[in-house]
């Protein structure tokens, strides 16, 4: 619908803006306008979506709402900074834990059940009791699972106990969803098929580290080695979130079988991942001219990441210019 498209290039703009502001003026007057614009507009996609799907009762539209929810949710982390700054708050937990909650709801909420909600529509679920367990479990482990964000400010163990049994939940989850995900698996080609059990395998991967996050000591060493943290968000972001709509937008643009565009997904993971293995080895205690070598390749690495997403969406470009109106 027209209204989700006009939607789209405003919040496009937003970002653009975000782009071109926060990293030269950090949280100011342009940025702040920029960032409450593009909050203000994700409120409106989310009354559009719930007014043009209501009454829909499907496992998938009940993940799409909840990852809406979110979404909502998150913007109380930028809206709390201002009355933070003001207060004179800045170099207090408060600032740092309202950066956290919103990148936590984002990541582990918005886009990774948007993912689930996509994944439920694409293979047509046919254990919905298992599914809704899901469904159930991942709600409430994303609440519980910010306190792994919390774990820097040593709370207790009970919020170490917290975010264990977060974890576990989400552990649970994706091994009810399995089933029929794997059975989907094998109705596509060898390629796609490879990808999405990689991209599953990284997902694994995710809860993994969260788990091990909510020992004490990991949760420290963590913080205080940011390149770590750093590696966690690209690995949701980079790693599982933009190759998983990279293969969708082919799949719709019908190019996913194109011996280039395997060969460039490929490349992209090949990069990602020897990016994911630079930013991990910076803890290890390298110094010197050594560390500054890996600072470097991974300056490069992004840079490359960077380039070779914007040649897909290129190529992506292209092919829905040729896609009959």
């Amino acid at each position: 619908m027209k209204k989700y498209g006009y939607l789209f290039i405003a919040l496009n703009i937003s970002v653009l803006g975000m782009l071109f502001t926060f990293p030269f003026q950090g949280y100011a007057v342009g940025s702040i306008i920029f960032s409450t614009l593009h909050i203000l507009l994700s409120y409106i996609f989310a009354v559009f979506l719930y007014r043009d799907t209501r009454g829909d009762k499907s496992i998938h539209r009940k993940f799409a709402m909840a990852a809406v929810l979110f979404m909502v949710i998150s913007s109380i982390g930028p809206f709390s900074l201002a009355p933070i700054i003001v207060n004179g708050m800045k170099d207090s937990i408060w600032y740092d834990l309202a950066i956290y909650f919103y990148l936590h709801f984002q990541y582990n909420g918005w886009f990774v059940l948007s993912i689930i909600s996509i994944i439920a529509y694409s293979i047509k679920v046919k254990d919905v009791d298992n599914w809704q367990r899901a469904y159930n479990l991942f709600v409430i482990s994303t609440f519980l699972n910010f306190s792994l964000s919390t774990l820097w400010t040593n709370p207790g163990w009970v919020i170490n106990i917290i975010s264990v049994l977060s974890s576990l939940m989400q552990f649970h989850a994706i091994f009810l969803m399995s089933k029929d995900i794997f059975v989907h698996l094998r109705t596509l080609d060898k390629f796609k098929s490879m990808i999405m059990k990689v991209l599953f395998a990284f997902f694994v991967l995710k809860i993994f580290f969260a788990l091990a996050g909510s020992i004490q000591e990991v949760a420290m060493f963590v913080y205080y080695n940011r390149n770590l943290v750093i590696g966690y968000l690209h690995l949701v972001f980079l790693g599982i979130i933009t190759p998983f709509f990279f293969m969708k937008i082919a799949d719709e643009l019908g190019i996913s079988a194109r011996l280039s565009h395997k060969r460039i997904i490929i490349f992209y993971l090949v990069v990602f991942l020897v990016s994911e293995f630079l930013l991990t080895i910076t803890s290890v205690g390298f110094n010197g001219d050594t560390i500054l070598l890996i600072t470097k390749l991974i300056v490069y690495t992004t840079w490359l990441l960077a380039g070779v997403t914007l040649h897909i969406s290129d190529v992506y470009r292209a092919a829905a210019q040729k896609l009959p109106n």
